[in-house]
C-alpha cells in the first residue's frame, strides 16, 4: 500500500503528511519511516475498528513473508514518535489477541493535499475551520476537567485514600535467617507469620552443569520440612490467603533439550503449575494438583482468593504480557480484560483482594491500584527501569525492589514514598524483599557472587588474569592482546580493571551506573567502548576519562568502533529483535544496517560478520557501501563469534554455561576443525586472541543466604 499520495489529516494537535512522512505539532516535525506512515494511515482510515496483525500485513506487506514482530517493530516506533509530538498519552490501543485501534478521530476532510510541513522544525498554518474545531474542543475539555473537579471535591471532600501504617521502615539489623552452605533464595512467610516457605538448589550431581531445586518450609523452631524437588527450578512461590494452599512454578526444559537454550535462541521453558495443600501442625502433605504445562513466559503468580490464582505471563514468543486467572476447582482459564493505559503488564500482587499491576510505559514503571471490581483506585509514576513487587501487610500500599538501582521503598495508595534504607554489604547481590506478616521485619535473598577470568592457551593451559573473591567478568583483549579489560564488583561499585604486564589498575573514576555488557577496542588501543544496561560509555586512555555516548530506550551492544570517523557500530534490540546499526557519535545521527533479527556478530577490517537467528550460514556487511552477502552457508546457526582472519573465522557452539570446544571454519575449504578441545564445558567465553587463547569465567552456582531485616 502507497500511502505517498494520500492526503494529509489531523489527528488531535497533530498535523500527519503522508506524503512527506512527517508528524508536526508545536513548531515541531519529526520525521518517521515510510513503513509507519502506513502502519498510521491505515489505522486512521479504519479508525472505528480493530485491526488485525494479519490485516495489517495483508495490506501493508504485501507479496512479503513477515512475522508479527514486524508490525509489532513498526507499532512501537509509531508509539515512540506520537510520544515525541503529542506527549504521554495512549494514542494506540492495543487489544490482546485481536490487534490495534486508534483512540483519537483523525481527522481527514480539514486538510487539503497539499498541506504539509516545508522545512524541519516549520509547520504550515493550520485551516481556519480546523483552528476554529480546536478551540471549541479545548474548551469543552477545560469546561469538562473543571466540572469533573468539583464532582471530585464534593465527592472527597472532608476525606482521602485511607492509608493505615502499621508497618516498619526503618531497620536497624539484619539477621541471618539460613546460613547453610548452597544457594537459599525467594523466601515466601507463610500468613501465620511462623513458617516461611523457600527454594534451595544444589549442583546435579548426575548431570553435568544443572541444577538440582527444592521447596522448603521452616518453622518458627528453625526446622526444615523440604516438600518437593525438581530436576528444573521453582520459580515463584506464594501462599494462599488463608495459608492451606502454596503454589509453586517449575520451570523446565522439554525432554531431550540441553538445560540452556542455545546462543541467541528464544528461550522455549516450559511452565508447570504446582498447588501443595499442607497440614503445616503435623508437616503432611494432604494433596498435590499439577496444571497443565505452560509454553511462554510468567512474570509473576499471585493468588485472586484460596481457590484462584492470578498470573502475568505471555503465550508463545511473539505475544504480549496479559493478566490471566486459574479456577483451582473449575479448572478453567481466563484472561483478563486488558486495563485502559496498561499495555505490558509485568508483574501482578494481590491482596484482600485488592490489586497492584507493575508495566512498562516509556522505559520506567508504572504502578496502578485496583479494588475488588477492578476499578482504579489510583496510578502512580516510578522512575526505575524495572522492579519488584509486593503487597505491605497492613494494605497501605507495597514493598518496591528496584535492583539495577539498588532502591528499596514503599510506595503507598495516595502516592507517598517512603525509601527503606538497606544495611551495607560489600558485594552482596540484594533481591526479592518480602515482609513479614506482622509489617516487623523484611526477608530478602543476599547473594554473594565471585568469579575469576582466566586465560586459555590454545596449548590448553589455564593461567589467572584475575586472583580475588570479587566478582570479575566481561574480559577483552585490546587488539594486540598485550592487554586484559574486564568489569569488577567491589564495595558494591561497578568499575572498569587493566591488566597489563601483569599488574592491574582501575581505569574509571566514577561507579558505572548498571551491569557492563559487551566492552570493545578501538583498532589504535587508545579507546574502550562499553554498555551498562542501555546506555553506551567511552573511556579515553590518553585523559583517563569516560564521556557518555547515547542512551536508548532498549539494549545496545556495541560491535567496532572507530575513533577516526567518529563512526561506533553496535547492535540495538527492539523487543526480542535485534538488529546492526551505525552511529556517527559527533552528530547522532544513526542509520539502521539489517532488517531480521542478528545473532552473534564480530568485526573484521572494518567490516561486520554476523549470523541471522535460527540460520546456518555467515553474512558480512561491507563498510564501503553497506552492501550485504552471505560468504559462508555451512557454519552452524547460533554460534558465537569470536573472532575473524583473512582465511576464517573463530567460533563456539552451545549455550550459556555449556559451550562446545573452539573450533575454527576455513572459507575456502568450507571445513570446520577443532582447534581447542575443553575439559570442562560449564564456562562463559567473552573474548579471543590467536596468540594469545581464550578469556573465560567458570559457571558456578553463587553462594545465596536468605537474611532477616528487622
Amino acid at each position: 500500500m502507497d500511502v505517498t499520495q494520500e492526503a494529509g489529516f489531523g489527528l488531535g494537535d497533530v498535523l500527519v503528511s503522508p506524503s512527506h512522512n512527517t508528524l508536526s505539532a508545536g513548531g515541531k516535525t519529526l520525521k518517521i519511516q515510510p513503513k509507519v506512515m502506513a502502519v498510521l494511515y491505515y489505522l486512521a482510515r479504519h479508525h472505528g475498528r480493530v485491526i488485525s496483525n494479519e490485516e495489517l500485513i495483508r495490506e501493508l506487506w504485501a507479496g512479503r513473508v513477515v512475522t508479527h514482530g514486524s508490525v509489532q517493530k513498526s507499532i512501537n516506533a509509531l508509539r515512540s514518535a506520537l510520544v515525541d509530538v503529542m506527549g504521554e498519552q495512549e494514542v494506540i490501543a492495543h487489544y490482546s489477541k485481536r490487534g490495534y485501534q486508534l483512540k483519537i478521530e483523525p481527522h481527514f476532510s480539514e486538510l487539503k493535499r497539499e498541506t504539509a510541513p516545508a522545512l524541519v522544525n516549520s509547520v504550515n498554518p493550520a485551516p481556519k475551520a480546523f483552528i476554529a474545531r480546536r478551540w471549541v474542543r479545548l474548551l469543552l475539555l477545560v469546561s469538562l476537567m473543571v466540572l469533573a473537579g468539583l464532582l471530585i471535591y464534593r465527592s472527597l471532600s472532608g476525606r482521602v485514600i485511607a492509608v493505615p501504617k502499621n508497618h516498619k521502615t526503618l531497620f536497624h539489623s539484619t539477621q541471618g535467617y539460613t546460613s547453610e552452605t548452597g544457594h537459599e533464595r525467594n523466601a515466601v512467610p507463610h500468613p501465620d507469620n511462623e513458617h516461611v516457605a523457600y527454594i534451595r538448589e544444589k549442583f546435579n550431581a548426575n548431570h553435568q552443569g544443572e541444577t538440582e531445586s527444592e521447596i522448603v518450609i521452616r518453622n518458627s523452631a528453625g526446622k526444615d520440612w523440604h516438600i518437593a524437588t525438581s530436576q528444573g527450578s521453582w520459580f515463584k512461590l506464594g501462599w494462599s490467603p488463608a495459608g492451606q494452599h502454596l503454589v509453586a512454578v517449575e520451570v523446565k526444559r522439554s525432554e531431550g533439550l540441553p538445560f540452556s537454550p542455545n546462543f541467541y535462541e528464544k528461550p522455549n521453558y516450559l511452565y508447570s503449575f504446582h498447588i501443595f495443600s499442607l497440614d503445616l501442625t503435623n508437616n503432611r502433605l494432604l494433596e498435590k494438583q499439577l496444571l497443565s504445562q505452560w509454553q511462554g513466559r510468567i512474570s509473576s503468580v499471585t493468588w485472586w482468593d484460596d481457590s484462584t490464582l492470578e498470573f502475568v505471563a505471555k503465550q508463545g514468543p511473539n505475544s504480549s504480557n496479559a493478566r490471566y486467572r486459574y479456577s483451582i476447582q473449575d479448572q478453567r482459564l481466563t484472561m483478563l480484560e486488558e486495563l485502559d493505559g496498561v499495555t505490558n503488564p509485568i508483574g501482578s500482587a494481590v491482596l484482600n483482594k485488592k490489586t497492584a499491576i507493575a508495566s512498562l510505559r516509556k522505559n520506567a514503571i508504572q504502578i496502578d491500584f485496583l479494588d475488588e471490581q477492578q476499578a482504579r483506585i489510583s496510578r502512580w509514576q516510578l522512575n526505575v527501569a524495572m522492579a519488584d513487587i509486593s503487597w505491605i501487610p497492613d494494605g497501605s500500599g507495597i514493598l518496591v525492589y528496584a535492583e539495577d538501582e539498588r532502591k528499596l521503598f514503599t510506595l503507598y495508595l495516595d502516592g507517598e514514598q517512603t525509601q527503606i534504607p538497606l544495611t551495607d554489604v560489600k558485594d552482596r547481590v540484594f533481591s526479592r524483599p518480602r515482609y513479614r506478616p506482622d509489617g516487623q521485619g523484611i526477608f530478602y535473598t543476599e547473594e554473594k557472587r565471585s568469579s575469576n577470568i582466566l586465560r586459555v592457551g590454545l596449548d590448553a593451559k589455564q593461567s589467572k588474569v584475575t586472583d580475588n573473591a570479587d566478582f570479575n567478568y566481561g574480559a577483552s583483549f585490546s587488539p594486540d592482546g598485550e592487554r586484559v579489560v574486564y568489569a569488577s564488583v567491589r564495595n558494591n561499585q561497578i568499575h572498569l580493571w587493566l591488566v597489563e604486564a601483569g599488574q592491574e589498575r582501575q581505569l574509571t573514576s566514577q561507579p558505572i551506573p548498571k551491569k557492563v555488557g559487551n566492552i570493545v577496542w578501538s583498532q589504535d588501543g587508545e579507546y574502550l567502548v562499553f554498555s551498562a544496561g542501555s546506555s553506551l560509555y567511552r573511556y579515553n586512555f590518553k585523559t583517563a576519562e569516560t564521556s557518555l555516548l547515547s542512551a536508548e530506550a532498549e539494549k545496545i551492544e556495541p560491535i567496532a568502533y572507530f575513533p577516526e570517523s567518529n563512526r561506533l557500530l553496535v547492535l540495538k534490540n527492539n523487543g526480542e529483535v535485534r538488529n546492526l546499526w551505525r552511529i556517527n557519535i559527533q552528530n547522532q545521527q544513526q542509520k539502521q544496517l539489517t532488517f531480521g533479527s542478528v545473532g552473534s556478530a564480530t568485526e573484521y577490517n572494518g567490516d561486520v560478520f554476523f549470523q541471522y537467528v535460527g540460520e546456518h550460514g555467515l553474512w558480512v556487511l561491507r563498510q564501503k557501501d553497506d552492501s550485504l552477502e552471505q560468504i559462508a552457508s555451512k557454519i552452524d546457526e547460533n554460534s558465537k563469534l569470536l573472532k575473524l582472519d583473512n582465511k576464517g573465522v573463530y567460533f563456539v557452539r552451545g549455550g550459556l554455561c555449556r559451550e562446545s570446544d573452539l573450533y575454527y571454519f576455513d572459507f575456502v575449504t568450507a571445513t570446520t576443525t577443532t582447534l581447542l578441545p575443553r575439559d570442562s564445558n560449564i564456562v562463559s567465553t567473552t573474548s579471543f586472541n590467536p596468540q594469545k587463547g581464550l578469556l573465560q569465567t567458570d559457571c558456578y552456582l553463587a553462594e545465596a543466604n536468605i537474611v532477616l531485616l528487622k
